[in-house]
């Protein structure tokens, strides 16, 4: 069932990856607001949300294109999986104070990590 609805996942699962990725590049304060709790950014900070943006969203267009490319959809499906599981791992056992925006990017990020494990498990 999985591996005939994986074209779809891929492109909704990327889609709203990039789309957080692009949100941190173009607003990082808001990002850093929203997401994080922090009020006044300091500049290090806003340097550093932009570049994990960019790097979100290099994740997110690889997802999306390996919806239709699937000999990449290994590597870019392990590479993802780090990724997401990484997020999830430090905002529930990191030592950082856990926002409801943390929370739901977590939860999100591991749902689609299970659902990329599934489906190259299967």
């Amino acid at each position: 069932m999985l591996t005939s609805s994986i074209g779809w996942i891929l492109t909704v699962s990327g889609l709203i990856t990039a789309l957080g990725g692009l949100i941190a590049l173009l607003n990082p304060q808001f990002q850093l607001r929203s997401t994080y709790g922090v009020e006044n950014p300091a500049s290090i900070a806003v340097f550093l949300m932009r570049h994990w943006g960019v790097l979100i969203l290099a994740v997110g267009s690889l997802i999306i294109y390996s919806a239709y490319d699937p000999p990449v959809r290994v590597p870019v499906l392990i590479a993802a999986i780090a990724e997401k599981f990484a997020i999830g791992l430090l905002v529930f056992f990191g030592p950082v104070k856990r926002t409801n925006g943390m929370t739901v990017t977590a939860i999100v990020d591991g749902i689609f990590a299970i659902l990329y494990v599934v489906y190259l498990a299967g």
